[in-house]
């Protein structure tokens, strides 16, 4: 009786303590983003892109949203915006934007949703139209905060359209991580094969999220290793969730719990991982996307990035 009054005040002080190294370790981290890189070295990950197209004409709704933290965070209209003109130029491909929700007629014609925003209150039937639209053989891309919907009863509706879902202040967690806690990717999957075993950024991201059983985790944070993939996945304090793929029905998820910052879609790697994303989702050749890992960010030394934090930038509702 008495060991057993000791262990458990120990083991409180413990996980006390590991909470406030925790705490004090977000304090410490820098927002900044990485540092311009030789195009050369992109384009080792991106592949030939001469004479890349398309198999089919692509229609690609960007659902955005009101945002909601200070500049250079969670800007969903200025990374639309920025994403936006992008993806027209690639050939075959046309976008349109919906505010908050898509209307019945946005879901019929579009063949790929890309969603970043933080979602409204949705009514059952708008999850109903969501969930059809991924069965009936639509594609999804859902980014950092997308994820994120409350009750827990709306969370699970949620997480059968995009296959992972905030589970709860007391159960999910957030926070940011820096250069010495890396992104691990599973290579192994379709959607990274090819790339690093890992990648640095300076983001946020999601973890201990409710997942629905297709749902296979292809992105990891973790203290760097040289561990395999489904290793890192077992190791203590691992970030898990922070790019998924999931299945339902005849329609491809591809998400991410990172994105916070603006600056990190300004990366080139980065963009790499999103637009190998919207490839796999839509069963297609990422070659065709991957102009977009250097448009607008690509100065005359051939170096590709930004050294800009992007905090200067005053929010929009619409």
């Amino acid at each position: 009786m008495m060991k057993n009054s000791i262990i458990w005040p120990l083991a409180i002080l413990i996980g006390l303590l590991g909470a406030l190294i925790a705490a004090q370790r977000e304090k410490e981290i820098v927002s900044r983003p990485n540092d311009p890189i030789p195009k050369k070295e992109v384009m080792k990950l991106t592949g030939e892109l001469k004479g890349a197209k398309l198999s089919r004409d692509v229609s690609i709704l960007w659902l955005f949203g009101p945002e909601d933290h200070r500049g250079g965070e969670h800007d969903y209209i200025r990374i639309k915006e920025l994403f936006v003109p992008m993806l027209k130029t690639i050939p075959r491909v046309t976008v349109d934007e919906a505010f908050q929700f898509p209307t019945q007629e946005q879901f019929d014609q579009a063949d790929l949703l890309i969603q970043y925003l933080h979602l409204p209150d949705l009514t059952d039937k708008q999850l109903s139209m969501f969930q059809k639209f991924v069965d009936d053989g639509g594609s999804v891309v859902s980014l950092h905060e997308s994820c994120i919907m409350r009750p827990i009863a709306q969370a699970e509706k949620l997480a059968g359209c995009i296959g992972c879902s905030w589970k709860g202040n007391q159960t999910s967690k957030w926070g940011k991580f820096a250069h010495d806690h890396p992104v691990h990717l599973k290579t192994e999957h379709p959607a990274f094969k090819g790339l690093p075993n890992s990648i640095q950024l300076n983001d946020e991201s999601y973890w201990n999220l409710l997942k629905r059983k297709n749902v296979e985790v292809i992105g990891a944070i973790a203290p760097a290793s040289d561990q395999k993939f489904e290793d890192v996945l077992k190791s203590e304090g691992v970030r898990s969730d922070a790019f998924w793929t999931y299945t339902s029905g005849k329609g491809r998820v591809f998400g991410t719990t990172t994105g916070h910052y603006t600056y990190t879609f300004h990366d080139p790697i980065y963009r790499v991982l999103l637009l190998r994303g919207m490839a796999w989702a839509l069963d297609e050749n990422p070659a065709p996307f991957m102009p977009l890992a250097f448009q607008g960010i690509t100065n005359d030394e051939g170096f590709v990035g930004t050294k800009d934090t992007m905090m200067d930038y005053k929010n929009r509702k619409r």
